[in-house]
């Protein structure tokens, strides 16, 4: 036999056994994989945690501002972190753009609807706010009612201007008429109000209880369809007050202690004091230039009537008067 017969035949040989080799370690790793006759099983791979998504603050937020697209973002994490924070979490930053931040959200953190978005009139019990009040402001409580205070919707985040009316003795009117007799007219109270205050955020809120009213749902049917009730309660007109938290400036905290004082009798007792509610588009602007109005001036500026006393002078007292 040839030389070159005699070595293919050997790299036949050589071939098949390697061949039988590979076959045996195959199906022995296949066995280790699995179960073995006799054996114990593999430990399983364990299933990763479900991802859900929850809305962050993409920067720091501070009370007040208005959320808009670019402040937040989403991150993914797994159910049960998301659980342990809370039902209120976000999926979608549109859910929380326009909202107003109810206070400062450092960037990264997950946005809450009951901790970061705070209803109007609620706040928790022993909060700190102190971070709230910028830097050389300050912070003091107004008390107002639905007349005076926007309807009690102030929320905050709000920016208002304060209006005080300061009321004046008129000039009481004393004379006689030909029999000597003497005749007085009462001057009454003249008003005077102007805009002290413009563009102060509100911090907080606080609501009384609504009280109940005859205007509440109707009770569900005990047959039949249900009745449907309001989702969440409804503002009305019961007169309630609100207590507002505005951050001012040291000598603006004066005149809104100035203007709260308690002199008159009637419910009102705080009148010296209203509330008016600006456009958030409004914050960046100026101060307006306002003039205030007293009763002359609605009489020479918006053509408003007197009251002439002549008409119950005497004619003699008031032949003297010029109007």
């Amino acid at each position: 036999m040839k030389r070159s017969n005699r070595l293919l035949i050997l790299l036949g040989v050589f071939l098949a056994v390697a061949g039988g080799l590979g076959t045996v370690i195959l199906i022995s790793g296949s066995n280790n994989n699995g179960t073995n006759k006799g054996g114990a099983s593999a430990s399983p791979t364990p299933t990763p945690e479900p991802l859900t998504t929850v809305v962050i603050a993409k920067q720091d937020i501070k009370l007040g501002d208005k959320i808009t697209a670019v402040m937040v973002d989403t991150k993914q994490m797994t159910i049960s972190a998301q659980e342990a924070l809370g039902s209120d979490t976000f999926s979608d930053p549109s859910l929380v753009v326009n909202k107003v931040a109810g206070g400062n959200i450092a960037k990264g953190q997950v946005l809450l609807a009951s901790r970061d978005f705070l209803p109007p009139g609620t706040v928790p019990d022993g909060q700190d706010i102190a971070n709230l009040v910028g830097t050389g402001m300050r912070a003091v409580v107004v008390e107002t009612d639905q007349v005076n205070g926007v309807g009690t919707l102030l929320v905050p985040g709000d920016r208002v201007d304060v209006i005080v009316s300061v009321y004046m003795d008129q000039l009481e009117l004393t004379g006689a008429d030909s029999n000597k007799v003497t005749i007085t007219l009462p001057g009454g109270k003249h008003v005077t109000t102007k805009t002290v205050i413009q563009n102060r955020k509100v911090l907080i809120t606080l609501l009384a209880p609504l009280e109940a009213t005859g205007n509440a749902a109707p009770a569900p049917a005990t047959s039949g369809a249900p009745v449907a009730g309001p989702t969440q309660p409804l503002v009305q007109n019961t007169g309630r007050h609100m207590l507002i938290v505005l951050e001012v400036k040291p000598d603006e905290a004066e005149i809104l202690r100035w203007a709260q004082r308690e002199e008159k009798t009637d419910p009102q007792n705080y009148i010296d004091l209203s509330l008016a509610l600006r456009s958030d588009k409004d914050n960046e602007l100026p101060d307006a230039i306002t003039p205030g109005i007293t009763f002359k001036m609605l009489v020479d500026k918006y053509g408003v009537l007197p009251l002439d006393p002549r008409g119950i002078l005497p004619p003699d007292l008031a032949k003297g008067i010029s109007w």
